[in-house]
C-alpha cells in the first residue's frame, strides 16, 4: 500500500502539487499501476529471448544522396521578407 507521504516524495520530485482530494484519488491510481506491474512480474518470461527492439526497423541511417537543389530566387519567392538574399525572421532573443 501507498502512504501519502510516498505520494508527497513522488509529487515533489516531479512538481506535482496535489490537494487532500486529488491525492487520495492519485493513490488510488498509482496502486491500479502498481498492480498490473505486479501481474507482469508473474507473467513466465523463461523461454522468451531479451530484445531491445520489437520492430523490425534494423537501419535508423540512410545514405546521403546528392541532389540538385532549388534556386535561390525560386526558395525565395516563399517568404513574406528576405535579405541579402537568404529569409529574414523574427528577433526572438535580444
Amino acid at each position: 500500500m501507498i502512504s501519502k507521504e510516498d505520494v508527497s516524495q513522488i509529487a515533489e520530485l516531479c512538481k506535482l502539487s496535489f490537494d487532500d482530494v486529488e491525492n487520495d484519488g492519485f493513490i488510488k491510481e498509482f496502486e491500479k499501476v502498481l498492480n498490473l506491474v505486479e501481474n507482469i512480474k508473474e507473467a513466465d518470461t523463461s523461454d522468451i529471448e531479451p530484445t531491445y527492439q520489437v520492430n523490425q526497423y534494423k537501419d535508423p541511417f540512410i545514405g546521403d544522396e546528392v541532389e540538385e537543389s532549388l534556386p535561390q530566387k525560386e526558395v525565395l519567392k516563399n517568404t513574406v521578407e528576405e535579405k541579402y538574399g537568404y529569409f529574414k525572421i523574427l528577433k526572438v532573443v535580444d
